[in-house]
């Protein structure tokens, strides 16, 4: 049986597009009906509408749920693309913290890279990283306690050895950040959700314990 968690920023998304259109055409018929001259106040209203109207077009190309759970492993979706983590390839999955503080992510304990790294889209992969640089970046500062090894740790080999098999490229530089990620927070699969920590914290208890039941029924 399948379980969605919809943890992604497609929420909201049509109420926000909707009701952006909504003032849109109200700022037209006024435009038309009242207005003596085009005024900068209606030309900043007409573009917050539009914009409006792109970020809910935008939450709309989010899919639905950000983590698909089954009998069998999790999925994490993204609107560029999506990526397997059977139930093997982790340990636990739980809400990571930094410096004290919850983060706004789940974070997966990987027990075998090859199992997510050959089935990754690059794609994926790509803006995984491009959108976790934040806290990649803070990563790396408490890496280096004396403030002086930043420049040292953001260099990236051009290959990665899981042990079993050897990376380059995109998967190489995406390896390697888990680790990173690993040293500072303790997991190395970061996946963002938008719900507090406690629904996170939630999230995490089903899919853990649909991990145990899994692995003693030898699925």
């Amino acid at each position: 049986m399948k379980q969605g968690f919809a943890g992604s920023a497609s929420s909201g998304g049509a109420r926000l597009l909707l009701s952006s259109l909504a003032v849109l055409l109200l700022l037209l018929l006024y435009t038309l009906l009242f207005a003596s001259q085009f005024s900068w106040w209606l030309g900043i209203a007409y573009m917050a509408s539009l914009l409006a109207a792109f970020l809910g077009w935008a939450k709309l190309a989010e899919p639905k749920y950000s983590l698909e759970l089954d009998e069998y492993g999790i999925r994490y979706c993204h609107r560029a693309g999506s990526c397997r983590l059977d139930f093997s390839a982790f340990a636990y999955c739980a809400v990571p913290e930094l410096d004290g503080k919850p983060l706004a992510f789940i974070g997966f304990k990987i027990t075998d890279f090859d199992a997510l790294l050959q089935q990754l889209p690059l794609r994926l992969a790509v803006r995984m990283m491009t959108e976790q640089r934040p806290l990649y970046l803070e990563a790396i500062r408490q890496s280096c306690a004396s403030g002086q090894c930043a420049t040292e740790l953001l260099k990236e080999k051009d290959f990665f050895n899981s042990g079993k098999q050897r990376y380059d490229g995109v998967r190489a530089a995406f390896a390697q950040r888990m680790q990173r990620l690993a040293e500072a927070c303790g997991f190395e699969f970061m996946v963002p959700v938008n719900v507090s920590a406690e629904v996170a914290q939630q999230w995490c208890q089903a899919i853990n314990k649909q991990r145990l039941a899994s692995l003693q029924t030898g699925n």
